[in-house]
Order: C-alpha cells, then structure tokens, then sequence
C-alpha cells in the first residue's frame, strides 16, 4: 500500500494525549449518564496512531488490554511495530494500513480513539472512519473522534488560503514548511487583524508537523456541530459528550422529567448554540451506537461515582477560608482560577497525592483534613463545592478517573537504588520517543535526565548514579561540583517519581 509522501517527510509528533485514556473517556461518559466497558480489560482501536507515542503506553498500562493502531505512513508504522518488539509487549500490534479499506474481521472494541484524523481526510474517509466506529464498536463502547470546529476556524481560513497559495510551487514538506515560515513573517507585516496575528504568532512557536498538517496539508474541513451529529445519525451513531475541556456547560430549561431520549434534540441544539457563542475551534466527541443507552448533558451528581487527579502549583497565599479567586497553574502552564475555598483545599490534597486519584468521598476527608491542618474551622458550602468541582472538572483543571482505577502501584520515594520500568527507559533511549508518566502525560526531559532515565534499571544505587552521571556530564562539557551533581540527580529522581515512572519495592 502507498502511503502520503508528506507524513513520511513530516511525521505528526506521537504524543500521550491525557484526554485520550480510555478510563477518562470512561468516568466522562458517566458524568453523561453512561456506562462504558472496563478499560482494564478493554479492546482498544487507534486510527491514525503514528508510531503508538499514545497507544503503547495505553497498552502498557492496562497488560490486560488488547491495542491496535492503524498508521497511513509506512515509517511511523514500522517504527512503532520496532518499539513494540523491543519492549517486548504483547497485547499491542500497530499496522500499516488505510482506514478506508480495514477488513472486516478485526472484532469489536470498546474503545476507538481518532485524534486529529475526521477533519484532515477526504469526505469518503470520513465516512469510512464512521463506518468504523458503527461495525467495530462494542454494544457500549465509546469512541473518541476529534474534529475543526466550522464556527471557531472561520476567522483563520484566510491564513491557511495565504499559506497555500504563497508556498504552493514548494513541494517536499520540510521545504515547503521551510517556505511557509517565510511566510508568516510576511504576513505578519502586511495583516493587523488580531486574531490572525496570533495564530500566526503560535504557529511560529508550534510544532513543525502541526503548522504543516493543519495549514498545509490538502484537506483541512471543519464543520459545524450539527452536520456532525447529522452524519453521526446517518451512520448509526450517536453523540453522548465532549472529552474537550469546556468553561460552559449545556443546561435545558424544563428538561424536569423528560427521559435522555426526550432530550436529545434540544440537547444537540444547546452545543450547537454554544459553539457559536464561544467561537469553538476543536472539538473532541464521544460518540456510541444508537441503539446503545442514550446519553444527557453531564450532571454533578455523578462527581460521586468517580475519582479524581490533579498536578498543580500556586505561587499565591492561599485562602482556605473564604471564597476568593486565586491561580491554580498545571505543568503545561495553563491557569485555572478557583474560587471556592472548599475546592482549593482539594486541590491542595489532590496535588500532594498525585499522580494517584481520590474518589469523591475521600476527596471530602482529605480537603477537610487540609483545612484543619491550617487551622480553618467550619464545614463550607458542600452544595457549592459539588458545583465548583463538577465546574473544574469539565475545565480539566481536575481529571477524572474510575475509582477502581485510583491506585496504580507506585513507589513513593526513589529508594535505594531506583528502578523506572522499562516502557520509559525505552521511551527515554530512543531518539524521537516522548517520555510518558503514569497519568498519560509527556514529562519534559532534557538530555542529561533521558540518560539517567535510562541508567535506572535498579542495579545501581544513588551514589552509583551520581558518579555515572558525573562522568557524562563530564564527557558533554558540562562541570558541575559534586554536591550540584547529587543535588540535580536527586531532584530529577524525585521528578520522576512523582510523574509515576518508579517502580515500587
């Protein structure tokens, strides 16, 4: 099978992608009424999988999965199947293949997951990618597929015609990205409408692969919400939520009483309205059969059933008393200002127990607990906290999980002589490999921290690795006194701990 020259020349950066795990995708369903399989032990689709940056660690973390990706590009596929065998994992395959033509035995899944696929392919591979999700998905699986968003990229269009029409005798992607660069500072002297200098101001800052797939390539469609739902309908599926962090949230007035079947339509009609509202430029649907159970607009009552995880910072002096709007930041530098004191005291026991989750009752005892540990008295609101929370974790400034997914087996502290599991050594001695923590993130890692990465196969203690590392850094040109050095590798041990990496015992 031929693959496309420009994702051989130009591959997409394969990354963990957090909002792709399929028990995320699982407590999100729930929080819209629906029950999807066990992610434990689920089957689990990638379409447009790269070379498994985000489907082998899936497969790593749940040994009693079955992954398969599906990759267009021949060089991500073959490099992907390369890692697989190396690290030696069973229970995930990736093949070279186009989605158009998938053969009809692969059985059913529980989980499909199409990032970044529906909006960039032709109209007959989108419908083929919807063919997919109706044959393939299990009677209550779920399937993530995300698209451009018509209203949201109507702005940016302007930019994408210039790009293509000023580079357009440039053909091989990494002259023609080359090209476009040129480009941006051209327009960026000739345009003054804001919104397209920003962007253009990002795409000088993004990655090459994304400036190059989202305004280069061929096809880049977005649609309007309703047309989505419309082919979803026509294929036998149906909308059920949106796995994309959101600051609104769909509410229909005297929907008292009606059953999710009722409010379907008024439903679709309510997203539609707020993608107009807030010019939404991405989407991320969850989607399942139609004759599976009809989902609802999520509810905070369902907080109860889920757990959660959070890895934020606040440089503030935080009030716990009183409601007042204080910064939150996560490691990607996204802030998220919180309000409720009750929810910041949360997130203050959230932060210090992760990478593991809280269900929502243990949530409660331990915010309480911080409270009483700074010596602030009183209940709070509990009413208003459910619906601070239910706010944040729709924002994703919390993530949630499945209680039964809250306690990965991790070590605490380096120990004596500490031990990364092998799917992040791998990660960390292969040129091209994000590193991935427990919690399905990428973990920022310069050259010095992937090569001790690497040495952390538990045969050498600390001292062992202070030593060793101490000569590398040597053998780059970079000294450092011996007491910088321990310091620095017992500060990246701990990083690396707390990302979930280190095996425990």
């Amino acid at each position: 099978m031929d693959t496309l020259a420009s994702y051989d020349e130009l591959p997409y950066d394969s990354l963990p992608l957090p909002e792709t795990q399929p028990d995320f995708l699982a407590a999100v369903a729930k929080l819209h009424g629906f029950d999807s399989p066990d992610p434990r032990r689920a089957r689990i689709l990638e379409l447009g999988c790269a070379q498994g940056g985000n489907l082998i660690p899936l497969a790593w973390r749940w040994p009693e999965s079955d992954c398969v990706g599906v990759e267009l590009s021949r060089v991500q596929a073959e490099a992907g199947a390369a890692f697989i065998q190396r690290l030696g994992l069973p229970n995930v395959r990736i093949v070279h293949g186009d989605l158009a033509a998938l053969p009809d035995d692969l059985g059913a899944f529980d989980y499909i997951i199409a990032h970044g696929v529906f909006s960039w392919v032709p109209p007959a591979v989108q419908q083929a990618l919807l063919d997919i999700c109706r044959r393939h998905l299990s009677p209550q699986g779920v399937a993530y597929v995300s698209f451009n968003v018509a209203v949201g990229w109507a702005a940016l269009l302007p930019l994408r015609a210039a790009l293509l029409a000023r580079t357009a005798g440039v053909t091989p992607a990494p002259q023609r990205y080359a090209a476009a660069r040129a480009v941006l500072d051209q327009l960026s002297r000739e345009w003054d409408d804001p919104v397209l200098l920003n962007e253009i101001a990002y795409l000088k800052t993004a990655a090459p692969s994304y400036l190059f797939h989202e305004y280069l390539a061929d096809c880049n469609a977005p649609m309007p919400f309703g047309e989505f739902a419309a082919q979803l309908d026509a294929h036998g599926l149906r909308y059920i939520g949106e796995a994309g962090p959101r600051s609104a949230v769909v509410e229909l007035e005297d929907a008292w009483g009606l059953i999710p079947e009722s409010m379907a339509g008024r439903w679709l009609d309510a997203e539609r309205a707020l993608d107009d509202t807030f010019a939404t430029r991405f989407r991320r649907a969850l989607i399942a059969r139609a004759d599976a159970p009809c989902a609802q607009p999520p509810k905070a009552d369902a907080l109860d059933e889920l757990a959660f995880y959070a890895d934020l910072a606040s440089d503030e002096q935080l009030d716990l008393e009183h409601d007042s709007a204080q910064d939150f930041v996560n490691p990607a530098g996204n802030k998220f200002l919180v309000e409720n004191a009750l929810a910041k005291a949360a997130l203050i026991a959230l932060s210090s127990a992760y990478p593991r989750a809280l269900c929502y009752s243990d949530l409660i005892a331990a915010l309480h607990a911080v409270r009483d540990g700074f010596g602030v008295a009183g209940e709070g609101d509990a009413a208003r906290f459910r619906q601070a929370w239910f706010s944040l974790v729709l924002m994703h400034c919390v993530m949630p999980t499945l209680p039964a997914q809250a306690a990965p087996e991790l070590a605490d502290e380096p120990g004596s002589h500490p031990h990364a599991h092998a799917l992040a050594r791998l990660q960390a001695a292969t040129p091209g490999w994000v590193v991935s923590g427990t919690r399905h993130v990428a973990i920022d890692l310069d050259a010095p921290a992937r090569e001790l990465l690497q040495r952390m196969d538990g045969s050498r203690d600390q001292a062992a690795l202070v030593m060793e590392m101490g000569t590398y850094l040597t053998e780059a040109g970079i000294t450092l006194p011996p007491e910088q050095r321990a310091q620095r590798v017992d500060f990246l041990l701990w990083q690396l701990v707390r990302q979930g990496v280190c095996m425990a015992g």
